[in-house]
């Protein structure tokens, strides 16, 4: 079975909008393609399914691809981050898993790493418009207790807007074909998804104890080796007990 062919088929079942019926662990790479093709076949005719768990290695970096799938054309393609890129930029104005960029490793990005300055500098800042109606005051008695408290107002509308400091520094998020879970970066560390993981699992009480929790930067993610070699214990147990080939 081919690691990276597995975890690029999860991650188009996922892309496409078609909640996986099941964790990674326990797809095979048919049982992943029969999932594909339910987005374009009606549930009467998709195969049927027989669990079955597997693991991923530790593998060579990913060669570039050759071609660019039709479903990622509309994707920029660049070997480097924009370097006007502010952290906090694109805040609520991306989905969570939209892709914004493709590098030559064939790695989709969905967050850019943005480094904190060398020296001090402005921080870039978002501006929000809205229309603003004004307060008014209400007063409510309960017994002996008095509560005064704002709600909105009924006075013509007039614009207004709120300001906010953008930080000074943004993690970095991508997926690497090779693997199921997205990556979190920040100046040479990196770590898996902390949610990706668990959903692995199937919930965050039943990751074993053996994988280890690291910070990159500001965010809880996932040891990355200690997260490979869990998997990689687990399938050999599996193949010892006799319970896959």
């Amino acid at each position: 079975m081919s690691t990276a062919e597995k975890a690029a088929l999860y991650n188009e079942l996922k892309a496409s909008g078609l909640t996986p019926t099941q964790p990674y662990r326990n797809y095979t790479v048919a049982q992943l393609k029969a999932e594909l093709r339910r987005v374009e076949t009606p549930p009467e005719q998709a195969e049927g399914q027989s669990p079955s768990p597997e693991f991923f290695g530790l593998p060579e970096p990913a060669p570039a691809p050759a071609t660019v799938p039709s479903e990622e054309r509309s994707i920029p393609r660049a070997s480097e981050p924009d370097p006007d890129e502010l952290p906090g930029q694109r805040l609520n104005t991306l989905a969570p898993d939209e892709v914004i960029r493709v590098d030559e490793q064939g790695r989709k990005w969905h967050q850019e790493e943005v480094r904190k300055p060398s020296y001090p500098k402005p921080r870039g800042r978002r501006v929000l418009k809205y229309m603003d109606t004004g307060v008014r005051t209400e007063t409510v008695q309960n017994g002996e207790y008095v509560e005064t408290f704002e709600v909105s107002g009924d006075q013509a509308q007039r614009p207004a807007e709120v300001k906010i400091t953008l930080p000074s520094y943004q993690v970095g998020i991508y997926t690497d074909p090779r693997f199921p879970f997205k990556i979190h970066c920040y100046d040479g560390r990196e770590g898996f998804n902390r949610t990706d993981v668990q959903a692995y699992y199937g919930g965050s009480e039943l990751v074993p104890d053996t994988i280890k929790r690291v910070y990159v930067e500001n965010d809880l993610c996932y040891d990355i080796r200690s997260v490979i070699r869990t998997i990689q214990a687990e399938h050999r147990h599996l193949q010892l007990t006799g319970k896959i080939k």
